[in-house]
């Protein structure tokens, strides 16, 4: 239901891109590695961050599948293209490659772009450099069992944390490289008048 009604508000706003906080969490071994997703964080505005907890189900909903592959979402997040791709392990028919090519920008990548840097950036790095704050990475929380539901407070925090600095992050960087094509579109008009 939370999918479809953001689908809706999705397809009624006017933006072409629409910009959504995304990341997932999973329960990690060190015997066996990786666990299953778990968790499915969406943070879609400054209001509320979505945690789905993904972990029982054998195949995604249709309508998380939809919004995820909507035309107008672009998945926001520091190496966000890893997280759909570990999606598209744990849930075969779930279109990662699809996703991955025309539903992601990669926050780092993008920062990269716009302050003319090359540096690998980590979530808790691209927070500090751009939004002067400091987010906790609790090791004792990321390595949690995510899987066991229902979640505790501290993880539901990490969780939409993850999520809502990936969307702010987001459109930090957005303002940032629109402020430089205004810019360089005022110079150019300054320009051709001399």
């Amino acid at each position: 239901m939370i999918c479809d009604d953001l689908i809706k508000e999705i397809e009624g706003c006017g933006n072409d891109i629409v910009p959504i906080g995304f990341d997932l969490e999973w329960s990690v071994s060190f015997k066996t590695g990786s666990g299953k997703t778990a968790l499915a964080q969406i943070c879609f505005n400054d209001a509320v961050c979505h945690l789905l907890h993904v972990y029982s189900l054998k195949k995604l909903p249709a309508a998380f599948v939809i919004l995820l592959s909507h035309p107008k979402v672009k998945l926001v997040g520091v190496n966000i293209k890893n997280d759909v791709w570990k999606l598209g392990r744990d849930f075969k028919e779930f279109p990662a490659q699809k996703i991955v090519e025309n539903n992601c920008i990669d926050s780092g990548v993008f920062a990269n772009r716009v302050l003319n840097r090359s540096c690998r950036w980590s979530l808790e790095k691209l927070t500090a450099y751009l939004l002067k704050r400091k987010i906790d990475k609790n090791k004792n929380i990321r390595m949690s069992q995510w899987h066991v539901h229902p979640l505790n407070t501290d993880q539901k925090t990490y969780a939409a944390t993850d999520a809502y600095v990936s969307w702010l992050l987001h459109n930090n960087i957005q303002g940032k490289a629109d402020a430089k094509s205004n810019e360089k579109n005022l110079n150019d008009d300054n320009a051709q008048v001399a």
